[in-house]
């Protein structure tokens, strides 16, 4: 298949983000020489991170790869899980590069889905003060998000991403191959994200995510190549228009990631995953929209309907009180001091940041979205 190709132009920071079948496969495998899709890298010698469960699927696929490329890499295989996602294993990782012999010409490449994306950016950011960086997503919702921006960050005991930095990858290269051996639960967490980009581009592509689902849902390549390339590009605008985050553009796209994250912080990160965490946010957000007379109730119900096809959870967890929700929600690294900033829809694809919710009714839409909230 063809190879779907996005720019992120960001003046001497520009890369790009290659989507497309088989793009890490070395020719001796049966690739097509896409190693040629690489940058030009300051150094020949890098490091690539990735977890126990991503290692005996495609480190050695990867490494013949870089091989064919002219480069040498060294595995550091991390354990997976979001609860790994902190300075401990941050700390295990820098020591891990030194070990390596890996220099300030050297590379990080990120093999995994947004733990190891984190993780591996974080650390490319800060060690030697900076090396080149490589995302090779495996997961649908680093493709669609998580890889994309530069974004990268480890969680406190106190709170999600409270640590981290802005810094962008030399090149993104979504290998759809990598879907394919997806858990369906994994699978379907990524949907959370992509109805996400649906919710902020509006109709043009909700409508292709509504006619697309089953064969996205059957991870039919060409559809999810289409779609990743979709994300990615809207991702991208948004990167470009406000790279630092500093000018509320980025903001919107923590579309139903306040509730999400407080979600995932009062479930310590193993009750529900991030895309399941954001679906249910997005819920609340719509919610939300409707009763502060922002969205129409027929623009709401084709969006649950949206989140309902792709399989995703729509409830907000009956036993998580309402007041804690909020109370994290206070905490989050983007809220200002007494003030509860929120993502709303003024219309699908019209997203705009609220500066301060009104807490009361917040709670009130937060205590509705315990109950389902799609019509039958």
């Amino acid at each position: 298949m063809s190879i779907h190709k996005v720019t992120v132009s960001l003046d001497s920071r520009s890369y790009s983000v290659c989507i497309g079948s088989g793009l890490t496969r070395s020719t001796a495998n049966g690739g097509e020489g896409d190693s040629l899709l690489l940058p030009r890298l300051r150094g020949r010698k890098g490091v690539i991170v990735t977890n126990q469960t991503i290692a005996p699927l495609y480190l050695d696929r990867v490494r013949e790869w870089f091989l064919e490329a002219g480069y040498e890499t060294h595995p550091v295989v991390l354990p997976d899980g979001e609860e790994h996602k902190n300075y401990e294993t941050v700390q295990w990782l820098y020591r891990e590069l030194f070990q390596a012999g890996l220099q300030r010409n050297g590379f990080i490449c990120a093999l995994g889905g947004g733990v190891i994306g984190d993780l591996a950016g974080f650390a490319a950011a800060t060690y030697m003060r900076g090396i080149d960086l490589l995302q090779l997503p495996t997961t649908i919702l680093a493709q669609v998000d998580a890889a994309i921006g530069g974004k990268n960050g480890i969680n406190l005991a106190f709170g999600k991403n409270l640590v981290g930095t802005t810094y962008q990858p030399r090149v993104v290269i979504s290998d759809v191959d990598f879907i394919a051996t997806l858990p369906e639960k994994e699978l379907f967490c990524g949907f959370g994200e992509v109805v996400k980009y649906g919710l902020l581009a509006g109709d043009d592509f909700i409508s292709f995510l509504e006619m697309n689902r089953n064969e996205i849902r059957e991870r039919k390549v060409q559809s999810l190549a289409i779609m990743i390339h979709s994300c990615s590009r809207i991702k991208a605008d948004y990167v470009e228009r406000d790279e630092l985050d500093l000018l509320g553009v980025r903001a919107s796209l923590n579309l139903g990631h306040t509730v999400g994250h407080a979600l995932e912080k009062l479930g310590d990160f193993r009750d529900l995953a991030h895309g399941e965490a954001v679906a249910i946010g997005l819920v609340c957000c719509l919610t939300l929209s409707v009763a502060m007379e922002l969205l129409s109730e027929n623009a709401r119900q084709r969006a649950l309907k949206l989140l309902h096809s792709y399989n995703l959870p729509m409830v907000l967890p009956a036993e998580i009180e309402v007041e804690r929700i909020i109370e994290e929600m206070r905490r989050d690294k983007k809220a200002a001091a007494g003030h509860l900033p929120m993502v709303l829809l003024r219309g699908l694809g019209d997203p705009y940041l609220e500066e301060n919710i009104e807490a009361g009714l917040l709670a009130e839409v937060l205590e509705q979205c315990k109950k389902p909230q799609l019509d039958n």
